[in-house]
């Protein structure tokens, strides 16, 4: 089994190879623990998923995120 435990942009992300073509991931933002599994025949491409989700989930936090008033 293969662990690899990475930064992208500041979060900590687990990428683990559960079996053939399968990975397991998980990451924290803002509290909430987010995992899964995905598909990938290559460690590189899981990793690229993971930070595809990573940022999205960024996204979706910055715009839930009231405006400041200046």
């Amino acid at each position: 089994m293969k662990k690899l435990i990475d930064r992208h942009r500041d979060i900590q992300y687990t990428l683990t190879n559960i079996e053939p073509d399968l990975w397991s991931w998980s990451f924290e933002i803002n509290g909430k623990i987010k995992h899964g599994t995905t598909r990938a025949r290559l460690g590189l491409l899981a990793r690229r998923r993971v930070c595809t989700l990573i940022d999205r989930e960024l996204k979706g936090a910055e715009r839930g995120r009231p405006n400041k008033p200046d």
